[in-house]
Order: C-alpha cells, then sequence, then structure tokens
C-alpha cells in the first residue's frame, strides 16, 4: 500500500522532480542533458521505483512464506525488520518529514498504520504458542 502511495505522490509532484534534475542538469557534471531528456526520463524512474519495490515486497512474501514452515529465521528476520520500519515510522508521528499536501498525509497515515500493523505482527509471533511452533517445544 506504501508502495502505491509513494508511486502516487511521484506521479503528483512530477514538476518539481523535473524542476530538481533541471536544477541537477545544470551542473558541469552532467552537461549536455536536455530538458526533453529528463521529461523522458521521469516514467522510466517511476517504473524504476515500482521495479525496485516490487522485487522488496516478492522478497517479503518469500520470507514470510517460511514462517508456514516453521523457521526461526524468518521470524528473527522479520522483526528486526518490522522493529527497523516502526522506529523509521516514528519521525512521522510527530510530524516530522509528513510532506506537503494531502498525498504526504496519506503516506504519513500508511506508514503508521503499517507500523502498527507490524508491531502486532512481532507480538503474535513471539507469544507463547508461537514459541512452542517455532522452537518445535513439547505440548505441555
Amino acid at each position: 500500500m506504501s508502495l502505491a502511495a509513494s508511486l502516487a505522490d511521484l506521479l503528483s509532484r512530477r514538476d518539481e522532480l523535473l524542476d530538481l534534475m533541471t536544477t541537477m542538469a545544470a551542473d558541469q557534471a552532467v552537461e549536455g542533458v536536455s530538458t526533453e531528456q529528463l521529461e523522458s526520463a521521469v516514467p522510466v524512474l517511476v517504473a524504476l521505483t515500482a521495479g525496485i519495490g516490487l522485487v522488496i515486497v516478492g522478497l517479503l512474501y518469500l520470507v514470510v512464506r517460511q514462517l508456514l514452515k516453521a523457521k526461526n529465521w524468518a521470524r528473527m528476520l522479520l522483526t528486526l525488520l518490522g522493529v527497523f520500519m516502526s522506529l523509521s515510522t516514528l519521525p512521522t508521528v510527530f510530524g516530522v518529514g509528513v510532506g506537503e499536501g494531502g498525498t504526504g498525509w496519506i503516506l504519513g497515515v500508511v506508514g503508521i498504520l503499517q507500523a502498527v500493523a507490524t508491531v502486532g505482527a512481532i507480538v503474535l509471533m513471539h507469544r507463547r504458542d508461537a514459541n512452542r511452533f517455532f522452537l518445535r517445544l513439547p505440548e505441555e
């Protein structure tokens, strides 16, 4: 969901992105790049962002599938990633880095909801029943 919201934000702020790329193209290191070339690079940038995002989602899906096979390494990896993601959402909770406009607020709300769901999943992955499942402990 965050990937879709980020892509929508990227497309809605196309002019800002183009202005930034034009400013960067004025540097001598990338001299000779025309505005038309920069405009044609925006869809490529959006496609590249979507592609990388989908690859990450696919890799996370494969790790989650390992949870069903009681792989403790998958539980630990998802716990670490979940804690990192939840901590990286803290600035959004306090209004830092939310961005401007409605899309920025949507991204902030989506990030906060994902962090809450992630913390819930971490708690569920470490309950007593889950420990028995992952560590293959005998039933009491």
